[in-house]
């Protein structure tokens, strides 16, 4: 194309009439067009791994579970999908056409191929499960240790006991040795689980409720399962709890925490509290001095015990409750009767503990293809054992 002012004087010399000369701009204009090279910048392909977790964030927002704010934003246009929504959005995601395929086809397809869409399922069914779960945990998993094992077999808490005070070193600077007290209690895990199926039909009917519903009772499940087993431990032969490894229960007269049954009070509580600081390490004379944390009641007492622990802003010292705001008030729906508990810190003296199996903490869920009928079943397997640790960290009255 040449420069406007050479174009001029050609159209001049030509003798080019207006409507000659605009036609011939016009051409020129086309010319310049066709001559300039062109860049076309196509829209980037979604990341079928970014749309899965958004879409897996809407299905377990769904669910009940909350999402911090950005991945909300992201998970917006996904809110109201429906389960055919996401079967074909999984398999468009991987370049598999659904045009004309009817629902079953559709599902077919979703659950076959390379598809997300069973990931998906898994993925948000896993979170709402472990929300349900977390939200469901019982308050005696506040007053227990937490261990680990790395198999099924039983295994042994070894607690070693205390080395007294300090010797004082000679004029020749002889350090002497000294021995402690070992006590060993010990316990397995073992294994329990549910099976859960969606069917063909209910995939067909978008059935996502039934889905969402039975991974909050599966997570529910779970909780309940262990809360019962530590439970277990505590309440055996009428609250008496289980064996030690001294043949003795848990709370026995000879362990110093099992008091003469008394109505929950200040008094009452004075007397816990000094049973646990006339505890002795297992030298048996050695005080540790175990400071309470915790008063653990039943529904029924519930009430009496906020009273007793309610700050008072007394008009004389001798009114002032001494244990406002110094013991935390746990309630444990499984305890029935009026008897009551004050635990400490399981950090510093645990009576209770419980473990996973290190490779699996805490529910589990997988999938698979339905064999014998068209489904997808889903599965949950809890792996865990509690045991008994030791009795000086909690102390145990009956009741009136």
């Amino acid at each position: 194309m040449v420069s406007p002012a050479p174009w001029a004087d050609e159209q001049i010399d030509a003798e080019a009439t207006p409507t000659e000369a605009r036609a011939a701009a016009f051409e020129a204009m086309q010319d310049r067009t066709r001559r300039t090279p062109r860049t076309r910048t196509a829209a980037p392909e979604a990341d079928p791994a970014i749309q899965r977790r958004a879409m897996e964030d809407a299905l377990a927002t769904r669910g009940g579970v909350a999402l911090d704010d950005a991945r909300a934003e992201a998970a917006r246009p996904f809110l109201g999908f429906s389960l055919r929504d996401f079967a074909r959005a999984s398999l468009e995601a991987r370049g598999v056409s659904t045009v004309g395929m009817d629902p079953d086809a559709l599902f077919r397809a979703a659950m076959t191929t390379t598809s997300d869409f069973p990931a998906l399922l898994t993925g948000a069914g896993r979170r709402t499960l472990l929300a349900s779960y977390t939200a469901a945990a019982s308050v005696l998993k506040t007053l227990a240790r937490q261990g680990s094992r790395v198999d099924f077999r039983t295994g042994s808490a070894l607690r070693l006991g205390e080395i007294g005070a300090l010797q004082k070193v000679s004029e020749s600077g002889e350090i002497k040795h000294v021995s402690r007290s070992e006590a060993v209690e010990s316990y397995a895990l073992d294994t329990y689980g549910a099976l859960f199926t969606i069917s063909r039909k209910a995939l067909i009917n978008d059935d996502l409720g039934a889905f969402n519903d039975w991974a909050t009772a599966a997570g529910q499940a779970a909780a309940q399962t262990e809360a019962a087993l530590l439970w277990g431990l505590l309440s055996q032969s009428n609250g008496a709890g289980l064996v030690m490894g001294d043949t003795k229960r848990l709370f026995h007269a000879d362990h110093g925490n099992l008091l003469t049954g008394a109505a929950l009070s200040v008094e009452a509580l004075s007397d816990a509290r000094l049973a646990m600081r006339n505890q002795t390490g297992l030298d048996g004379k050695t005080r540790i001095a175990v400071t309470p944390r915790y008063l653990v009641v039943g529904p029924e007492l519930e009430t009496e015990a906020e009273k007793v622990l309610a700050s008072i802003y007394a008009a004389t010292t001798a009114d002032v409750n001494p244990f406002s705001q110094k013991l935390t008030l746990l309630v444990e729906p499984r305890i029935t009767a009026d008897s009551w508990f004050v635990v400490a810190d399981p950090a510093s003296a645990p009576i209770l503990e419980y473990s996973y199996l290190s490779s699996a903490p805490g529910p589990q869920m997988s999938e698979r293809e339905g064999w014998e009928v068209l489904s997808r079943e889903f599965r949950v397997v809890l792996d865990f054992g509690a045991g008994a640790l030791d009795w000086r960290g909690a102390v145990r009255n009956p009741g009136p």
